[in-house]
């Protein structure tokens, strides 16, 4: 529904019963999780001794920048020698999707 021409009405929350996670929570406290999101190829090693291959990663954006880098703070979610980076994240949003 165009408003004025330019704009649209809000229509993804129903303001009957509020944001959907607020009702899901039933009274809980909801916050949200931000993620960074690296795609990493490792195919440019010099040697090409080893079959190149795509991996991603994920870290919290909110973390000061000496505890992002570091081991456990960065977390993997795919790997692949065969698939695209992008059909890889589509299999990576599929599973967001899936778990909210």
């Amino acid at each position: 529904m165009q408003i004025d021409g330019v704009h649209k009405a809000w229509e993804f929350t129903d303001l009957t019963v509020g944001n959907h996670w607020c009702a899901l929570a039933q009274g809980h406290r909801v916050v949200s999780f931000g993620k960074w999101f690296y795609c990493d190829d490792t195919s440019s090693n010099l040697l090409k001794k080893w079959n190149g291959h795509n991996l991603f990663l994920f870290t919290t954006p909110g973390l000061p920048r000496e505890h992002a880098q570091k081991e456990y703070n960065v977390h993997f979610l795919a790997t692949s020698n065969i698939a695209a980076p992008l059909e890889m994240l589509d299999g990576i949003v599929d599973q967001l999707e899936y778990f909210s």
